[in-house]
Parts: C-alpha cells; structure tokens; sequence
C-alpha cells in the first residue's frame, strides 16, 4: 500500500501542561501512524471526496466531511494523538495489563483547542472508536467467523452402531461439505476497507484411540456394503491389533482433526494466511474373531 505522510506541528509546554494547536493537514487518503493505528485524511474539507469509500461522521475525521471545531478548521489526524472525532482526539492503545484482547482500546486527548489539554484513561470499547479502521488482519478474523468452519462430518466403516473385527480394515471419510472441506468464501468490510477470505481443508489427522493415527489429504470414499472387507483407496486404517474391550468404555475414540488454509486479501495488496485446526470424534466398537473348532 502507498501511505503518504501528513506532517503536522504539535508543541507541548511540559512545564504549563498546556499544548499548542496544531496547524491544519489535510490529504484525502489513509494514514498510519507508528503505533499501527490507520485513520481517514481528507484534504478539502466538504467537498465531498473520499478515496477507497471512507465514510464518516459530522464534524469527524471521515472522507469528505473536513474536521472543525467551533468554526475553526483543525487537523483531522496527528500522530501520538489520533484522530479527531469532533471534540477530542482518540487514538488504539494496547490493551492494559491484564485487560481483554478483544475489542479495542482507546484513549482521548480533549481541550487542545481553547482549553486545557487532558487525556482520558485507556477504556476498551466493542467496535473501532469513530474514525478508526480494524486491521486487515482484524477484518480477515471477521470473515473467518462468518464462514462457520466445523471439524470433519465424520464417516466410518464399520459403523458406530455395529462392530469391527481386529485385524480388519477401517474406512475412514468426512461427508463434504463448505463447511467440512470448503472451498468456502467470505469478505469483511467496513466504510473504506475490506477483507476477502477463502478456507479450503489441506487434511485430517485421524487418530484412532490406539496410540495409531492416519493423514489423509482427500476427504475419503465412503464405504459401501458390496466393497465387503476391501481396504479404503484414499482414507483407512489397515486395522486394530486388539479388541475395544481393552479401552475405558469398551470401545476406540476415534478424533478426526481439519487442517483449514485460510488465505486473505485486502486493499493496497495486502495478503495473509493462517492455518486452522477443527476437531471432531466418535467412538468404534472392535470385536476379537473368534475361531471355533469341534
């Protein structure tokens, strides 16, 4: 992405507490400062512009509404200060000492202009403070959440409700879905910057209650009853060395574990990805084969 700077004079008295105003700067583009926190310039006040769909607030720092204060024009951003909502500066803070990491947190820097200048605690607030853009990656978490991701539909052969043999082959499948394998798309927008997610399932690790585990990088075949004791093409396990009998339960818990590539794209070229990992489990029953002779 292309930032171009906005210099702006800020003058603190230490001695008086007392800060002089800054003079006004105006560019109609978005602005990071060196803490990370973005904001919306506009350079003509009321003219209505807005570069990337900024909006904004009457008398704030969005595109095309210009930033005043009792008739006077002032800055709509300054850094170490923020951006200006329409009676203070606000500006995201890290959270706090033991505070939440959701959300965001703020403080507010009030009475530059014909007062005295003082600053607000850090207080945490749901939803960006006026003016202030999520981050590309905050945005790609929101459309991460609106894809509803699960761990594998799990299908297994034999049956959970009938019962295995040792020695004999498990079919191992996950019933597709968007959710259980994707491909799955979703995009995350606020005014002036937007987020385009895509999670597609690399594999499954299935671990099978024996000390055992199977990769698979397909989602699996399911099993039918005319494949009779045939192994798995894609997705199986060649068979347990002792009955279920043995485990807490009497039977196999079986966890299958959805390895999600989730790629994200956003405005200026900005690209991430991440991996995430869903779970889900059953149980197997595993009989002994019993010979009888006469």
């Amino acid at each position: 992405m292309l930032i171009r700077r906005v210099f702006t004079a800020l003058i603190l008295a230490i001695g008086g507490g007392s800060l002089v105003a800054p003079n006004a700067a105006y560019a109609d583009y978005e602005h990071c400062d060196a803490l990370g926190n973005c904001y919306w310039v506009v350079e003509k006040p009321g003219t209505g512009g807005g570069g990337n769909g900024g909006g904004g607030s009457n008398n704030g720092g969005g595109a095309g509404q210009g930033c005043s204060y009792e008739g006077q024009t002032v800055p709509c951003v300054v850094d170490g200060l923020g951006v200006w909502d329409g009676s203070c500066y606000v500006s995201r803070v890290p959270p706090p000492p033991g505070g939440r990491t959701d959300g965001y947190w703020s403080i507010r820097t009030c009475g530059i202009y014909g007062g005295v200048a003082s600053q607000t605690p850090a207080t945490w607030s749901a939803d960006p403070p006026a003016g202030i853009l999520p981050s590309y990656q905050e945005l790609a978490q929101r459309a991460v959440a609106q894809m509803n991701l699960d761990g594998p539909n799990i299908g297994i052969a034999p049956q959970t409700d009938g019962a295995g043999l040792v020695g004999l082959p498990i079919w191992l499948w996950n019933t597709v879905s968007p959710s259980t394998w994707g491909p799955i798309t979703r995009t995350a927008a606020v005014p002036g910057r937007s987020v385009t997610a895509t999670a597609k399932a690399q594999k499954i690790v299935w671990s099978m209650g024996d000390g055992s585990s199977v990769t698979c990088t397909t989602p699996g075949t399911p099993h039918q009853p005319s494949y009779g004791n045939k192994k798995s093409p894609d997705c199986g396990y060649d068979g347990y060395s002792r009955p279920s009998s043995t485990e807490a339960g009497g039977r196999y818990t079986v966890t299958a574990t959805t390895s999600w590539l989730v790629t994200w794209s956003g405005g200026g070229g900005t690209t991430g990805s991440q991996t995430v990992d869903l779970s889900s489990t059953t149980t197997i029953d595993i009989d002994e084969l019993q010979v009888i002779t006469s």
